[in-house]
C-alpha cells in the first residue's frame, strides 16, 4: 500500500499497518501523477486480481436458491461496476459478464463495484451459450430481461410475476442492443420491468437493480411464509 503524508492516520491504513501489510509513503502529489484520476485519495493499494470458477458460483447459487447475474456484452464500466455492487447487495452468488464486455478491471469499473469485486465471486470472459449450458446442466433457470412486448421461449412475465425466489440465472443484455435473440430464446422465459408513459428502456444497472432487489423480496416472502408453515406446524403437534 502507498500513502500520502495525508492518508498516514486514517483509521484504514491503520488497520492495514496493524494487519501486517507493507505500508510504502510517497511524497504529497505522488500519486496524482501515476493514477488515471484527477484527484485520488491519499492512498493506493496492490491487489491480486480474485479469480472465480462459473460452475461454482452455480453451483452456490443452487445450495443457497439465490440468483446469479449474467452481464451480457455490456460495455459502459460504470453500469458493470454497479451491478456488481447490486448484486452482492441483493444477495446475489455472484456475477458472469460474457466476452465482448468492459474489462472488470478497467478502473472505472472497479471503483464503481465500491469494494464488493473483492467480497463477491465475479467471473469474467465467459461465452453466454456456455452459460445457459450450465445453467441447465446445474438445475439453474435462465431468465432474460426483455423489453415489454418481447417474446421469449417460455414466455416473459412482468418483474412482480416472475419466479424469481430460487436459484435463477439474470440475463442482462447490452446497453445499446439488449440481449441477442437466440439468446432470449434459449432461455427458459424472459422477465420485463413494466413502464408508463413512452419510456422505452431503462439504463443497465437501473433494470438490473430492479429485477434483483425484486428477487431479494421474493425470497423474503418465501422465507417469512416457511417460517409461518413451520410455527403452524409446531402448535398442531
Amino acid at each position: 500500500m502507498y500513502v500520502e503524508p495525508e492518508g498516514i492516520d486514517l483509521p484504514a491504513v491503520r488497520a492495514v499497518s496493524a494487519a501486517g501489510i507493507a505500508l510504502h509513503p510517497v511524497p504529497e502529489g505522488s500519486l496524482r501523477k501515476v493514477l488515471d484520476l484527477v484527484t485520488p485519495q491519499s492512498v493506493v493499494a496492490v491487489a491480486a486480481i480474485p479469480e472465480a470458477s462459473m460452475r461454482i458460483v452455480m453451483e452456490s447459487a443452487v445450495q443457497l436458491q439465490v440468483p446469479v447475474l449474467v452481464l451480457v456484452e455490456l460495455q459502459d464500466p460504470g453500469n458493470v461496476g454497479t451491478l456488481v455492487r447490486i448484486a452482492e447487495a441483493a444477495g446475489c452468488a455472484g456475477v458472469i459478464i460474457t466476452e465482448r464486455s468492459v474489462d472488470l478491471f478497467n478502473p472505472k469499473t472497479v471503483r464503481a463495484t465500491a469494494g464488493s469485486i473483492f467480497r463477491l465471486p465475479v467471473v469474467q470472459g465467459a461465452d453466454v451459450h456456455e452459460v445457459v449450458e450450465l445453467c441447465r446442466s446445474t438445475g439453474v433457470a435462465t431468465l432474460a430481461t426483455v423489453a415489454s412486448g418481447i417474446a421469449a421461449a417460455g414466455g416473459a412475465a412482468t418483474v412482480d410475476d416472475a419466479p424469481l425466489s430460487g436459484s435463477v440465472a439474470i440475463l442482462l443484455g447490452s446497453e445499446a442492443h439488449g440481449l441477442p435473440a437466440e439468446v432470449i430464446q434459449g432461455c427458459d422465459g424472459g422477465v420485463s420491468i413494466p413502464m408508463e408513459g413512452e419510456v422505452e428502456s431503462l439504463n443497465a444497472a437501473v433494470a438490473g437493480a430492479v429485477v434483483a432487489f425484486e428477487a431479494a423480496r421474493q425470497r423474503r416472502v418465501r422465507a417469512r411464509s416457511l417460517g409461518d408453515s413451520a410455527a403452524d406446524t409446531s402448535h398442531n403437534v
